[in-house]
């Protein structure tokens, strides 16, 4: 039994009536769209229409075949909603794989659920979604809605394929402004769609068909870089009562700043006498800033509060510093104004946190799901994350580095770019002393510094419980057996932003014994590596998104009564993917290794894959030396 609890995804699926006299059999699909497809869309009608400044009304239409549990999420059978959106009818109807039709569910019967998490305080967001038992693939899921809304600076776009794996046989978009509100539209990747489209001032239309699904392939790039979309926006818009005009970014962040910023950063006096003490012997603003930052963090938490005009207004700062939390927007502006405070300009910033995503810089609309703040400092650019009470200063990681944000000044928006971690700033650098015994245990002492994005991805070991640490390194170490540790320690330098990892361990079974010789593999960590699947006939670019370094020496002592009777050839492979060197050299009575790996990101041909795949072999088959150990 597979439940649907279908996939939450942060924007409306909105429509029309079913055509219950469609033919949804299976066998009336053309056999080209089910190659590589998990589900077909068999019509999708989204239909908006623009009431008023204030007011819109959206129908969705979406009828799915699932053909498989992977296909489960593309039914998307529900509705967000909130004080500031009503959904006026929801229904689906069920059919069979011969289009037969199996059920029915009304809007009474749709699962209603609360979007508040364990870190939100208040949110009064809302799901209305289906939940329904599948029993036999394949099967058609037709779900029609009709929602209303006072929020128009929210136009869903047109994405007629919208993942991976999945394949359209119909999909329109109408969008009906009776009132001719000035409204702009782009349109991309439309080239090579079945497509007819009717627009004028007062009714946008868009019709496709038959667009077969596109296989999601190991290391490719986000769908959404080459998919057909149509971006759309209203010139004069509402956010939930709050009117504006924009139809650019400087223009939409000039009203974000004067309608949801503005006046928002007072202190108490206290408070400002307070700052002014701790910031009292910095000769820099970097230094002054840094004091700030370190004040929020101890003196504040993250709770997410969904309130103030969409949920996009933050706290004003006397409530944060009253209540000691707030959510990204609440904090942000806090420590915004605690900078002010001391005559240190800096820029709350909206940006999309998580998986890389720009906000758009060639289309002006309401835009990401995080805020950081920008300091431009004379002598550097300083970026803060302002939720986390563990981050150091002017350090993003890989949560919202390299990626185009939305600056918000008095003067208007601006379109920039957080720092790049690049391939060299991305290290991971170990020293091991290991001594072997003569039956081919070992002890060792692992000094490990990370920094760059690796630095984000590892200091939270730190705060696991000890048990789960353990865990931790039996599981990533997992090539070293029967492993035990006698020191786990770590040193956070939030200065630096290094952080060290520092083990004593021991385990048996490193080098293989054969006869009176041990064989010994010389890679005592592993090299990073991917497993990639055979692809011949690859069709997408190869995409790397973060480049990464590792530098690693392994020092073995041997057994007493043991010698170095071989040691493998050094390796050195380089090529446009990065650079694989190996070298074993004798010492006294041990042996050193070097290894060094450098993997680059990069945007390659899908001609390349395999090549990047033999790279990825040849780094695993090095890993693989051995040096062989004589016994006297």
């Amino acid at each position: 039994m597979r439940k649907i609890l279908l996939a939450l995804f942060l924007f409306f699926q909105i429509g029309t009536t079913i055509i219950y006299s469609q033919d949804y059999a299976i066998f009336s699909i053309d056999p080209n769209l089910l190659s590589n497809a998990n589900a077909i869309v068999r019509n999708e009608s989204i239909e908006i229409s623009i009431l008023s400044i204030d007011k819109m009304k959206i129908k969705t239409q979406r009828v799915v075949t699932v053909l498989n549990k992977y296909g489960e999420q593309h039914a998307q059978a529900y509705d967000f909603y909130d004080d500031n959106i009503k959904i006026k009818d929801q229904q689906v109807v069920v059919y069979n794989s011969l289009g037969e039709e199996i059920d029915k569910i009304k809007k009474r019967d749709f699962q209603d659920r609360s979007l508040v998490g364990s870190g939100t305080l208040y949110s009064d967001n809302r799901l209305s979604h289906l939940n329904y038992t599948i029993k036999d693939y394949p099967i058609t899921i037709a779900y029609e809605s009709e929602v209303e809304t006072n929020s128009t600076i929210f136009l869903q776009p047109w994405k007629p394929l919208g993942s991976y794996n999945l394949s359209i046989e119909n999909t329109s978009y109408k969008l009906l402004n009776p009132k001719a509100i000035p409204l702009r539209y782009e349109e991309r990747n439309l080239e090579d769609l079945d497509l007819k489209k009717n627009n004028s001032d007062s009714e946008l239309f868009y019709e496709a068909k038959n667009i077969s699904a596109v296989k999601n392939e190991y290391l490719s790039p986000d769908l959404s870089n080459y998919s057909p979309q149509v971006l759309v926006a209203l010139n004069e818009f509402a956010l939930v009562g709050v009117t504006g005009k924009a139809s650019n970014w400087r223009e939409l962040g000039k009203w974000q700043y004067d309608y949801l910023l503005n006046g928002k950063t007072e202190l108490p006096q206290e408070t400002i006498l307070k700052i002014n003490e701790l910031t009292a012997s910095a000769d820099t603003d970097r230094e002054k800033a840094e004091i700030i930052y370190n004040y929020v963090q101890e003196n504040t938490r993250y709770i997410s509060v969904q309130l103030g005009i969409g949920g996009w207004e933050p706290m004003n700062a006397t409530q944060v510093d009253e209540l000691g939390y707030g959510d990204c927007k609440a904090l942000t502006n806090y420590t915004k104004a605690l900078l002010e405070s001391q005559n240190i300009s800096s820029y709350y910033t909206v940006v999309y946190g998580g998986d890389k995503e720009n906000i758009d810089p060639d289309f002006a609309s309401m835009q990401g799901n995080h805020v950081i703040l920008n300091l431009p400092l004379e002598e550097e650019e300083i970026w803060l994350e302002c939720t986390s009470q563990s981050t150091p200063f002017n350090y993003l990681g890989d949560f919202t580095d390299n990626r185009k944000v939305l600056k918000i000044t008095p003067e208007g928006g601006e379109i920039t770019s957080t720092p790049i971690y690049n391939t060299q700033s991305n290290l991971k650098e170990s020293i091991t002393e290991i001594q072997l015994n003569e039956s081919g245990g070992f002890t060792a002492a692992v000094i490990r510094k990370n920094s760059g994005v690796p630095y984000g991805d590892s200091y939270g070991i730190s705060n696991m419980k000890e048990e789960h640490q353990k865990i931790f390194y039996r599981e990533n170490w997992g090539h070293l057996k029967e492993l035990e540790f006698s020191k786990i320690a770590f040193e956070n330098n939030r200065d630096s932003i290094v952080f060290t990892e520092n083990l004593e361990i021991k385990g048996n079974k490193l080098a293989s014994k054969a006869g009176k010789r041990l064989l010994l593999p010389v890679n005592f960590l592993q090299a990073k590596t991917f497993n990639l699947p055979r692809n011949e006939n690859r069709i997408l670019p190869l995409v790397i998104e973060r480049g990464e370094t590792f530098k690693d020496a392994f020092k073995f002592q041997l057994p007493k009564g043991y010698i170095v009777e071989s040691i493998p050839e050094p390796v050195n492979i380089e090529n446009e993917f990065g650079n694989f060197t190996i070298k074993t050299t004798i010492d006294g009575t041990g042996l050193n290794v070097e290894r060094l790996l450098v993997l680059n990101e990069g945007n390659w041909d899908s001609t390349k894959y395999n090549s990047y795949r033999k790279f990825m072999h040849q780094i695993k088959s090095y890993s693989n030396q051995k040096a062989v150990l004589a016994s006297n």
